[in-house]
């Protein structure tokens, strides 16, 4: 029961903090990314036509209903999108919660793992609704992890299952994911082709038809995640992205010139996952320590991956596998994509946080599971005497509760920052919605300072549209201030 309540109650308690954040820190305005949305899809909500172009996957599909849902329903609230961001993290915990409980780990495990994802250390994209659909899609992404999971486990292969692991990729890559879809593809295949390789089919396979079969709904899978991946590449050929601040030199050319900042940058993406980087230069944390964190995160995840490895945990159970692999993997998607800023600080920005807390999950169950001998393979005990397997369980008991408590420390922490923070975000927010509701007496440097848009003229064209329609802070009956 305790276990029940830890995994189904947590998450809601997750949702209701969010939201009480949200609250707390923001107001319903239009800025940054929301000036080109406006411009690209609100002359006609209803229209499909701004779809139909070869980048349409690079548009996100499923927007379209949800801005029809907003603007009918909501006159086009950034509140509603922040609501569904923290709507979309409650599925991620929703699937850690449920993977505790069918593993039957300790409540104190799920319960570490939720707090940890629902830290504040992801606020820059909890405050910026027009990134709802990401925590969206990092839901899909968790609980289709989960579905295989347990088919691969044998404890739900049934065939319905089995085909909702061919359906999903297809719904999720073209509709949700976006540029997310690439770590959540490759993720997928690496580990059908490892579990080939490793020799892994059903649990019970044992004929040579039975292996067959297991081979063809692998291939299959990979198919099914590539194939929607490629039409995904083939959308995004066609679309021009605005990167301002982005060098135009090659990357031959930086790394002459700056060969540290990669490899910098890719260590000190890390060391977010402990102290979030507005609360690092709060506290006066330098180069020298982040980069120290990073090293010290990048361990944590050589050890999980060894624990999954030389356990064979993977043969039991592959979620905490799936997490590790997804999490490292959006560390080297952000470096390889973000260089162009050359900023080797630019990887602990907030907005990754949601990228990357995929990996600190699969370390922290990783951790979990291996301290229960029926979740690991084959390998175990590793030792023949009873007393150096215990002394070794212990060891390994005691680097789990301390990678724990550090986690769980520095999310605090920034957590707790963040909370303090709120009221001046919120002030921010004010100022910005003032501006908003005056965009014509502004001048154009007071619109890029406070929107936060390089385009005062398509910032301009956004809000008269959104005054037009009478969306937004435009929206209902305005107070005399307002007015002013």
């Amino acid at each position: 029961m305790g276990r029940k309540m830890t995994t189904r109650l947590l998450p809601l308690f997750g949702f209701l903090f969010l939201t009480a954040y949200i609250r707390s820190a923001t107001e319903n305005v239009v800025y940054t990314d929301y000036i080109r949305l406006v411009n690209s899809y609100l002359e006609n909500v209803w229209s499909f036509a701004p779809y139909l172009h070869g980048d349409i996957l690079t548009r996100i599909p499923v927007n379209y209903l949800e801005r029809i849902i907003n603007v009918e329903l909501f006159q086009y609230s950034t509140t509603f999108d922040m609501m569904l961001g923290a709507a979309g993290l409650t599925v991620s915990a929703l699937a850690v919660g449920r993977y505790c409980e069918e593993r039957q780990l300790s409540p104190w495990t799920a319960g570490a793992v939720i707090l940890f994802l629902f830290s504040l250390n992801k606020w820059e994209m909890l405050t910026n609704g027009s990134g709802w659909v990401h925590f969206a899609a990092f839901g899909l992404f968790w609980q289709h992890f989960l579905v295989y999971d347990g088919v691969m486990a044998g404890t739900k292969s049934s065939r319905r299952r089995q085909f909702l692991l061919y359906l999903l990729p297809w719904i999720v890559i073209p509709f949700f994911s976006g540029p997310y879809c690439g770590v959540y593809a490759v993720t997928l295949m690496t580990a059908d082709l490892f579990l080939l390789a490793a020799g892994r089919g059903r649990q019970d396979s044992k004929s040579r038809e039975e292996r067959r079969e297991s081979i063809r709904a692998a291939v299959i899978r990979m198919a099914c995640a590539f194939l929607p991946l490629c039409l995904y590449l083939l959308s995004r050929a066609h679309s021009v992205e605005e990167r301002a601040g982005a060098t135009t030199e090659s990357i031959g050319t930086v790394m002459a010139a700056r060969p540290m900042l990669l490899p910098v940058m890719f260590v000190r993406s890390f060391s977010s996952m402990v102290i979030g980087a507005e609360a690092a230069e709060h506290w006066g944390i330098g180069k020298s320590v982040s980069i120290l964190l990073g090293l010290l995160v990048m361990g944590c995840y050589a050890y999980a991956f060894l624990l999954n490895f030389r356990r064979r945990i993977y043969e039991k159970t592959t979620f905490p596998l799936f997490l590790l692999t997804s999490g490292f993997l959006n560390h080297v998607l952000v470096t390889a994509s973000r260089w162009i800023f050359l900023n080797d600080a630019y990887g602990m920005s907030s907005r990754y946080a949601l990228q990357y807390q995929a990996g600190i999950a699969g370390i922290l169950l990783t951790l979990a599971v291996s301290q229960r001998a029926d979740l690991c393979g084959a390998g175990l005990p590793v030792s023949g005497d009873a007393g150096k397997e215990a002394e070794r369980r212990k060891r390994e008991s005691r680097a789990a509760a301390l990678i724990t408590v550090v986690f769980l420390a520095g999310s605090l922490l920034t957590t707790g920052r963040e909370i303090h923070m709120a009221p001046y975000r919120e002030e921010h927010f004010i100022a910005m919605r003032d501006t908003a509701l005056h965009f014509e007496s502004r001048t154009d440097e007071e619109l890029k300072d406070v929107l936060q848009y390089h385009n005062p003229e398509r910032t301009r064209r956004a809000l008269g549209l959104l005054r037009e329609r009478g969306l937004n802070v435009f929206a209902g009956d305005l107070t005399p201030e307002e007015q002013e």
